[in-house]
């Protein structure tokens, strides 16, 4: 798997790694294990098994609202994320990435896209309420800035900022 992925600033990156342990606090399955490198609180912009980036997005930072969770079912349980509010600065981007990558799935094409930040991949059916209850009582996310893009290669298991010369 391979993806180009936006990344934030630190206080939103912050307030996502909290939700990641309240959900772990809880007894559920969530981001918060994964100890690599590379695990970062991220909307994906694209991602493939074979995706190529054919160039590099202009980029500036610009400010990002995350809103209501989101279950995506799978079948075993469901994956639980945060909505990212649209604006037109993510959705402008999201189409010159789309404009630089080859092999991108489906799903993360323009008008297939759902701009999400993955909390937990695993959540039973039985645990959701619990999920929810634990992610309201934080209280709403703050604003943030997204700051970085990157690529992932998951054959290499290497991120390479796309900000860098």
């Amino acid at each position: 798997m391979r993806s180009v992925d936006l990344t934030f600033d630190e206080a939103l990156e912050a307030a996502v790694r909290d939700r990641w342990q309240a959900l772990l606090d809880l007894g559920i399955s969530s981001l918060a294990t994964h100890r690599g490198a590379s695990n970062r609180p991220h909307v994906t912009l694209s991602a493939g098994e074979d995706l190529e980036l054919t160039g590099r997005p202009a980029f500036a930072p610009f400010a990002v609202r995350l809103g209501a969770p989101l279950l995506f079912p799978r079948r075993s349980g469901a994956v639980l994320a945060l909505t990212v509010i649209p604006s037109r600065e993510l959705l402008e981007l999201h189409g010159r990435v789309a404009g630089d990558v080859t092999g991108a799935f489906e799903h993360t094409r323009p008008g297939a896209w759902t701009p999400h930040v993955t909390l937990s991949r695993r959540v039973a059916g039985e645990q959701t309420a619990a999920a929810l209850a634990g992610l309201r009582s934080l209280g709403d996310l703050p604003s943030g800035l997204v700051s970085g893009v990157r690529f992932w290669n998951g054959d290499t298991r290497t991120v390479t900022d796309l900000l860098s010369p």
